[in-house]
């Protein structure tokens, strides 16, 4: 399987991780289950997209995936069954990450786990309707005609004291999530 870019996979789903329960961290069976497969193929799907087009063509993909019940906005519901599916995934010993880029998604798990899936969703949440619209969750990004991890190198491009104030008391392990990146001091 391809390699997810780090800065395209949190991208895409730094809004949907959490740090997996310690009792749930068991070793999965090499044999995948469905989700574990729907998993890597979505990320199959993505990571060249990523890699390579507009973001936007990445943001869509990522959406549609997201997007379980297509009302056009994510709940705290759907992010919570990515973040099992994440979790199953990174379990998972023939996923084929690499383990520097295992302990990175690690970290953003537990920093999102730290900060709670419903209060990172509320700091987006521009209509109080507990769920998030494409638009707020793109809030902190400027998109263009780049590739995702382009952009989100570009600190022109992302609002880096909004995501700042997003992660709170976390907000110091941005350097380490986002290890190629150097999101400027503030």
């Amino acid at each position: 399987m391809k390699q997810v870019p780090l800065r395209a996979f949190l991208a895409i789903l730094y809004l949907a991780m959490a740090a997996p329960p310690a009792a749930a961290q068991q070793a999965q069976p090499s044999a995948p289950t469905a989700s574990v497969r729907d998993f890597a193929r979505f990320l199959a799907l993505a990571s060249p997209l990523c890699q390579r087009q507009a973001a936007r063509s990445c943001v869509d993909v990522g959406w549609r995936f997201a997007d379980r019940d297509r009302n056009g906005r994510i709940s705290v519901a759907e992010l919570e069954d990515i973040r099992l599916e994440l979790r199953d995934w990174l379990r998972w010993p023939d996923n084929g990450i690499r383990i520097h880029e295992k302990r990175a998604v690690q970290l953003g798990l537990i920093v999102v786990e730290t900060i709670g899936l419903n209060r990172l969703v509320e700091s987006y949440d521009a209509g109080t309707d507990g769920q998030l619209s494409r638009k707020e969750l793109l809030s902190d990004l400027t998109l263009d005609g780049r590739p995702l991890g382009e952009i989100l190198g570009d600190s022109e491009a992302v609002d880096w004291n909004a995501l700042r104030g997003r992660l709170g008391a976390m907000a110091p392990a941005l350097g380490a999530l986002t290890p190629n990146i150097d999101p400027p001091a503030e």
